[in-house]
């Protein structure tokens, strides 16, 4: 087993790839996106009943709930499948906390029963090696007990696919469902979780690998990682660099920024009150320091992989660089066709949001402290998960802000997703639409 990719890894022609980030009870908004793109995708193959994301993109890797639904896509699932798991399983994993926020530097906040069953229920003893993997398939996690960041890839080229020196087990041996939970064992919400590593001469385990969400690495958003990964020969796809060559497809799971601020009565605003952090205890003003680090590490992907593309509707990254539209190459042409998307989860005054501001999303006015219910990772309420999913729907549906834009406070706008958008030069052979722009 394993071999059954081969061939498409290594065929000549443009190569697609969806990068899937982190984000717990979050990844609904990432599903809505997805239900969209799943509808826009099947009506250009020609036949939308059979069609799944796995036909179109030859990579799909996440990280945390990602890689939850980058496995379950990869193995055929239809986005609608994936939705339905998540309103079923998400109210059972939160359902109780075991321990309040302030305790759980002692204990983990929830217990692995729900999501250790379901894992077993749907992925049951499936290995990354699996022929059930209709398409490429990266994990990302973080191994503990070593302090690196893995990337699992279920391509038989990968150098390590295979190796196991001595005792130690073939990474292609491991199970899906080990690998999906160790990369969503998110700290303080879970427990970490241990992966049989090495077997004695009688078969029993010997020894475990201790993983812990990848998150806590540079790779909750793992595009740029995925990036890296198919041109490093070591992880054996060497996909050829190129605009008209690779695509990324870069899903978010809502765009959190943590502020503190004085209030400001004429300003809408979602950050928090300034005193609320001047009575914080010193160990969790380090916690809000922490929640930061995803946050800040993402930016700077989003923007070295702008820097490398033209995506066509720019992330808007800060006051200072903007949407990037002036910003010079860091190659001497385009390395690859790049697209992020994601939904802004803060408030403010009308003339500061932009199209992927919720309110803008939603069509409607939100409070403060309802846009904060929707930015926690532990979300259970079925009116809130139905929230996040629309949110996501309505990015995909919504009229984004277009690169050529010469003054943003006069954008010009264009569909989120359309008949050429992804670009139809990266139809597969054999679409209705393909070649067709």
């Amino acid at each position: 087993m394993g071999e059954h990719l081969r061939e498409r890894f290594r065929q000549p022609g443009p190569k697609r790839i969806l990068a899937l980030d982190g984000g717990g009870s979050r990844g609904l908004l990432s599903l809505g996106l997805l239900a969209q793109l799943e509808r826009h995708l099947g009506e250009r193959s020609g036949d939308p009943d059979k069609f799944r994301l796995a036909h179109y993109f030859d990579l799909i890797g996440g990280t945390s709930t990602g890689a939850i639904i980058a496995t379950t896509l990869a193995l055929e699932w239809r986005v609608r499948d994936v939705v339905d798991l998540y309103f079923k399983l998400l109210p059972a994993i939160f359902a109780k906390s075991q321990a309040p926020g302030f305790l759980r530097i002692l204990t983990p906040g929830f217990k692995n029963t729900a999501l250790t069953a379901a894992l077993n229920e749907y992925l049951g003893d499936r290995p990354l090696r699996t022929e059930d993997l209709k398409t490429g398939l990266a994990i990302h996690a973080k191994r503990i007990d070593t302090g690196s960041s893995w990337i699992l890839v279920n391509n038989p080229d990968w150098c390590f696919y295979d190796s196991a020196g001595g005792d130690e087990l073939a990474n292609a041996d491991f199970y899906l469902r080990d690998l999906v939970q160790g990369s969503a064992a998110a700290p303080t919400y879970f427990a970490d979780v241990r992966i049989p590593l090495m077997r004695d001469r009688k078969g029993r385990i010997s020894g475990y690998a201790h993983f812990f969400d990848g998150g806590v690495s540079p790779n909750n958003n793992p595009a740029l990682q995925l990036l890296l990964t198919v041109t490093e020969p070591a992880f054996g796809f060497n996909w050829p660099l190129g605009e008209d060559n690779l695509l990324i497809w870069s899903v978010g799971t809502g765009y959190v920024r943590k502020r503190f601020e004085r209030r400001n009565r004429k300003r809408r605003s979602s950050a928090k009150p300034i005193r609320d952090f001047s009575r914080m205890f010193y160990a969790t003003k380090v916690q809000a320091a922490l929640e930061g680090y995803n946050h800040d590490i993402s930016q700077q992907q989003i923007t070295v992989l702008q820097a490398l593309s033209r995506p066509r509707f720019p992330w808007h990254v800060n006051s200072e660089v903007r949407m990037q539209t002036s910003t010079p190459l860091l190659s001497t042409a385009p390395a690859l066709t790049y697209q992020r998307y994601d939904a802004r989860l803060e408030i403010d005054e009308p003339e500061h949001r932009r199209p992927e501001h919720i309110e803008e999303l939603l069509g409607r006015t939100m409070k403060a402290k309802d846009v904060d219910a929707l930015r926690r990772l532990d979300i259970r309420t079925p009116e809130l998960l139905d929230i996040l999913y629309t949110a996501g729907e309505a990015l995909g549906s919504a009229q984004l802000i277009h690169r050529d834009t010469p003054n943003e406070s006069l954008p010009m706008r264009a569909p989120a997703i359309t008949a050429d958008w992804p670009p139809s030069k990266f139809d597969p052979p054999g679409w209705r639409g393909a070649q067709a722009g």
